[in-house]
């Protein structure tokens, strides 16, 4: 079968959204706020600011540009810098990045249903007129029910398989030049409602006003670790978008413009959710259920005006995480049609059956398999669900690890003339600022958040 032809990017606006939609996920929206309400506020925020300057700008940068020089999907893009047994040995980072995504997408498609379904009961009216306790009641009702959660993940899988099959031009542009824009309206019009009707002024405060004594080696890791998630850094999703990049974009200001960007979405989320669940007295440090236990009570408390915010929030929710989810499935879609194993309307559909079927695993971790603990005889991971054992590997330590190799990979392995070349800076104190980085701080900072995640050592 004849491979398929690489693509390019209509423009880098077009990237930039798509870009920007990668990172711009439930990372943000969804994790971002309840993170920052659990430990310390604007302390978190403060650090995991210059995590994103220090960690995650060079990483950026150096994805975008391993995949831009190449013009290849990860694996192919890895192997394509020699054939030496040294680089053959770089090929395991090529397959991680390949494979990662499949675990982050199986529960990832997961939370995606959860969005799609609450914005769909919101609506009609689900959650008018709840009682005390009926919240929490009807999430847990959810997560105890597998028909449910596999048909919303179905949805979910079936949107994503069904953008990536038209392509980079007919599906990944299009589908981000719509939900990009809808998801920054609907973001602006929630933070506006929100200053206006709730206490922005504490919000101002609680995220701005740091607490230095909150500010632990506990907090520093959180922070790099959420700054690693949110950017979408280790998962391939970056270096696919960045394959599809011509030579004349500057991959600085690219890589610049994403990290403020998705910065920006972090920040605008909890001036969206702080200032109404302040005025409204309900607890804010309350973990994941932040979003789904605690706003449907405060979008009831609105009354019919909570209904439709509440619409508007569950589909900002669910927008944010298909813009995610398509550049989840890209990498290994890419690979296998432009290697020619297939087109690329059956590598989608083909990929996102193998997520699908992991997904139904995690779908059932909450209910029907909760007891099932597969790696229950190490310590480390006594308690862990499938669903959390699935995301531990990809997040706490694949991701983690990749971000980490790809730095040493640019750092040390190719040669620096290439970089120079790729990075249109010349020898400027700018490129040398950000090789030094890359070379050093990075991997050895990359290293703590990695054994952290692992060993638990900032406890």
């Amino acid at each position: 079968m004849q491979a398929a032809k690489h693509e390019h990017w209509t423009s880098s606006f077009t990237f930039l959204l798509a870009a920007v939609g990668s990172a711009v996920g439930l990372g943000n929206i969804w994790r971002f706020p309840y993170i920052v309400a659990e430990n310390g506020g604007g302390a978190f925020v403060l650090i995991y600011l210059v995590i994103v300057v220090i960690f995650g700008i060079p990483l950026l940068m150096s994805e975008l540009m391993i995949g831009r020089s190449a013009q290849k999907p990860p694996l192919s893009a890895i192997q394509s810098f020699g054939t030496t047994r040294a680089h053959k040995l770089w090929q395991a980072l090529g397959w991680s990045y390949l494979l990662v995504p499949l675990g982050i997408l199986t529960f990832y498609s997961v939370v995606a249903g959860w969005t799609l379904d609450y914005a769909v009961n919101t609506a009609i009216g689900s959650f008018n007129n709840l009682q005390d306790g009926e919240s929490a009641k009807i999430f847990h009702t959810l997560l105890a029910s597998p028909g449910e959660q596999i048909f919303w993940m179905t949805v979910s899988i079936g949107i994503t398989v069904a953008i990536v099959a038209r392509g980079l031009k007919s599906g990944l542009e299009k589908s981000v030049e719509i939900l990009m824009p809808a998801l920054f309206v609907i973001l602006i019009v929630l933070v506006l409602y929100a200053s206006f009707t709730g206490d922005f002024m504490r919000s101002l405060r609680f995220m701005f006003e740091p607490d230095f004594s909150k500010i632990t080696p506990k907090l520093v890791l959180l922070a790099a670790g959420q700054a690693f998630f949110s950017l979408s850094l280790g998962s391939g999703a970056i270096m696919v978008y960045g394959s599809y990049l011509t030579k004349d974009i500057s991959i600085p200001k690219m890589a610049v413009g994403v990290a403020i960007a998705d910065t920006f979405v972090a920040l605008l989320a909890g001036f969206a959710i702080f200032p109404i669940v302040f005025s409204f007295g309900v607890e804010n440090a309350s973990g994941p259920g932040l979003v789904f236990v605690t706003l449907p009570i405060v979008f009831n408390d609105m009354g019919w005006i909570g209904q439709i915010f509440g619409v508007l929030f569950f589909l900002l929710l669910a927008f944010a995480a298909i813009t995610s989810t398509i550049s989840l499935l890209e990498p290994m879609v890419a690979e296998l049609s432009e290697r020619g194993k297939f087109k690329r309307a059956r590598a989608a559909l083909y990929t996102g059956a193998a997520f699908w079927v992991v997904g139904i695993f995690v779908a059932m971790s909450s209910n029907i398999l909760k007891d099932v603990h597969p790696l229950g005889f190490i310590g480390r991971f006594h308690g862990m669900n499938i669903e959390q054992v699935i995301e531990f590997f990809s997040a706490n330590v694949f991701m983690v690890l990749n971000g980490m190799l790809v730095a040493i990979f640019i750092g040390w392995s190719i040669k620096r003339s290439l970089t120079l070349e790729e990075m249109g800076m010349g020898g400027s104190v700018v490129f040398k600022i950000w090789f030094l980085l890359v070379r050093f701080l990075v991997p050895i900072g990359v290293l703590f958040i990695f054994l952290d995640g692992i060993f638990n050592i900032s406890g």
